[in-house]
């Protein structure tokens, strides 16, 4: 019998010890709504340039070198960014339709680490809005949000609330154009 129990020990032993590997922890935006609603409007193509068009979560060591992007090897986003935002604006929107269509480009969606424990999200885009005429006005946003924490999961809640206060940017941008109201 001692045999036996040991020949089980040994096996899930060498079991947790094959290197299988695990799949990395999904992290996404959260599941309530942006803090300010949308006016309406027609949520349109919601896009990312590359490297941001994909699940990684990507990162900067500002101390070291910002110019070099790493993604995390554990956590990756549960969709691509793009895919994020348009969930974000949707829900903002109420879904609704309006004058005016929306598109975004995201330009940079990186954690910027300043020291080994400090770090912010930063989201950087570009909207356009158009008409029954065509495309008529587009801006550009830089959105900052501090306290991002030392590793992914902290991150991402960072990217929630610079998403949130990216949205309420947008609502007030859409509010001031007169061919949308």
């Amino acid at each position: 019998m001692n045999r036996i129990v040991a020949m089980a020990s040994l096996a899930l032993a060498l079991a947790a010890c094959s290197g299988a590997p695990t799949a990395p922890r999904a992290l996404d935006l959260g599941i309530t709504a942006a803090g300010t609603p949308l006016p309406a409007i027609n949520v349109g193509s919601v896009r990312a340039i590359s490297p941001f068009d994909g699940a990684d979560m990507y990162y900067r060591l500002a101390w070291r070198n910002s110019a070099e992007l790493a993604a995390f090897t554990g956590s990756v986003w549960a969709a691509p960014p793009a895919e994020l935002l348009r969930k974000q604006l949707l829900r903002a929107s109420r879904e609704g339709v309006g004058k005016c269509t929306l598109d975004v480009e995201i330009q940079e969606f990186t954690q910027v680490f300043a020291s080994k424990e400090a770090s912010e999200a930063r989201l950087e885009l570009r909207a356009w809005l158009a008409g029954r005429s065509g495309r008529f006005a587009s801006r550009g946003w830089s959105v900052v949000e501090p306290n991002a924490g030392a590793d992914a999961a902290a991150g991402a809640a960072a990217f929630a609330r610079a998403t949130d206060r990216a949205v309420g940017e947008l609502g007030g941008w859409i509010a001031a154009q007169s061919d949308c109201r």
